[in-house]
């Protein structure tokens, strides 16, 4: 007999830094979890026997509308490569089309009714404010005018109209978090990542990739909602 309380997640980017220990910290926390992934093999063994895997290319908008359907989650973790516009300090360039996936996301969740029943976590969005918002640190500021008028003027415009439309143009029952974070480094746990909700970027420093799996484990979690359609940063204390 299936347990309708166990929660359930579906993790897109598991087979990276992040995505792995999401899904290992989810395990840990009694979390039921679905691992959509290009290559299974990337996943140890000992893993792939504690979840369920679903095959596919993020950039299929049906194979992950199908993923949604069968899973029903009732959380979502994006955690594919944040980088869009390239490789920077040993991170791959995301391959992952964001808007045609998070569109597929919405799609397949307001199909099924579920839009309320589940949060998508979507990672990334450093260089990029919310509706509204401004970035107050200087050199962040100069990396993202860099990037917006010379290296990758159409990754930026797309990734400026995804960002626009999850919190302009989508049905107001869609829950969604844009967790922001420093640079991901490989580094022991630092402690305790806090979510700050700001239209402002006020990111300080490195993160470790053990505790922004922790945070993102933690806030599919919440209950209380509090944090949903916003865009938070994580610092340390």
């Amino acid at each position: 007999m299936t347990n309708s309380k166990i929660r359930t997640m579906l993790v897109y980017g598991a087979t990276g830094k992040a995505g792995r220990l999401v899904v290992e910290r989810a395990l840990g926390q009694g979390w039921a979890v679905t691992a959509f992934v290009r290559n299974p093999d990337k996943l140890s063994e000992a893993l792939r026997s504690k979840i369920a895997i679903v095959k596919g290319d993020l950039c299929d908008a049906g194979a992950v509308k199908a993923a949604v359907q069968a899973c029903r989650p009732n959380a979502i973790i994006d955690a594919s490569s944040a980088i869009p516009f390239g490789h920077a300090k040993g991170q791959p360039a995301n391959n992952a089309n964001r808007g045609l996936l998070t569109q597929a996301t919405v799609d397949a969740l307001e199909a099924d009714g579920r839009l309320a029943d589940c949060v998508l976590l979507i990672v990334g969005g450093q260089l990029l404010p919310e509706p509204g918002g401004t970035i107050n640190s200087w050199s962040i500021a100069a990396m993202a005018w860099v990037l917006r008028a010379f290296i990758a003027r159409k990754a930026w415009r797309d990734a400026e109209r995804v960002v626009r439309w999850c919190f302009e143009g989508t049905p107001s029952a869609f829950r969604f978090v844009y967790a922001r974070m420093g640079q991901m480094v490989e580094a022991p746990s630092r402690g305790t990542l806090c979510a700050e909700a700001t239209l402002d970027n006020i990111q300080r420093g490195s993160v470790s990739y053990v505790d922004v799996a922790e945070a993102l484990v933690k806030l599919a979690s919440d209950e209380e909602r509090r944090w949903e359609r916003k865009a938070l940063f994580f610092n340390y204390d």
